[in-house]
């Protein structure tokens, strides 16, 4: 089992294969969860991802554990960066 299950539900739920055919942009799949979850889930995954973010990975680790909990988006193919994706979630749900 995940040590960030909250996290990994998200992902895996949101940041399925097909996740580009239901929304344009990952922050419409970031605004559709937060439009729909319960605040419970929601201060769940902010907490995932702050423990994420505490454990330090480099790119290419952080991206292996990104895609190892289930998340199909790709932020290096929009330019972005495995760091720079992780900020953007934790700022998004720290509202």
């Amino acid at each position: 089992m995940s040590d960030t299950p909250a996290l990994e539900n998200f992902l895996s739920a949101y940041f399925h294969q097909d996740w580009g055919m239901e929304h344009d942009t990952a922050t419409g799949v970031v605004e559709a969860y937060l439009g729909s979850e319960a605040d419970a889930e929601i201060v769940a995954v902010r907490d995932d991802l702050a423990r994420l973010a505490g454990e330090g990975l480099d790119e290419g680790a952080l991206g292996a554990r990104m895609r190892s909990l289930g998340s199909e988006y790709d932020p290096t193919r929009d330019g972005g960066s495995w760091s720079g994706w992780l900020a953007t979630l934790q700022a998004a749900f720290a509202r």
